[in-house]
């Protein structure tokens, strides 16, 4: 992410910020599995396929969020689909209330987001191009508490 983008993006995040917090780390995680996207619209794609004979077919993606992590919180945005900068401000996560599992590394760094009062865990993986983007988002991991994983 360039230095326009962070700008934005702080910028978006000051009404969110408490008087004296000070942001850490910026990155782009994208949301959920892409084996779960892909299997929930392989049936979407088939059927695309097969009506316009071969001439359309519909992809798939993974919502792309920016996270902004400060001394006191975890700040969510959206990420625009169509500039790829960040979008309109989600929701923030008081730090102490956010732990994620071990991440696995490979090609894509991948872990489990938990907060505390919610049901459900995130799945977030972090974009491995370009290199800066991948270095951020182990800055980011490396900053935030360990919950083991879920058996």
């Amino acid at each position: 992410m360039g230095a326009r983008r962070e700008r934005r993006l702080l910028e978006t995040a000051a009404p969110m910020l408490q008087p004296g917090e000070t942001p850490e780390v910026i990155a782009m995680a994208k949301v959920g599995s892409l084996r779960k996207v892909m299997g929930e619209h392989f049936a979407l794609s088939i059927a695309t396929a097969v009506l316009s004979g071969g001439t359309m077919f519909s992809l798939t993606a993974q919502r792309e969020l920016y996270l902004l992590l400060t001394d006191r919180q975890l700040l969510f945005f959206e990420a625009d689909p169509y500039t790829g900068g960040p979008g309109k401000a989600l929701f923030g996560v008081p730090r102490t209330h956010v732990a994620i599992t071990e991440p696995t590394s490979g090609f894509l760094v991948k872990f489990e987001l938990f907060v505390h009062g919610w049901d459900q865990a995130m799945t977030l993986s972090m974009p491995p191009l370009p290199p800066s983007l991948r270095k951020k988002g182990l800055r980011l991991v490396a900053a935030l508490p360990r919950v083991p994983a879920a058996a």
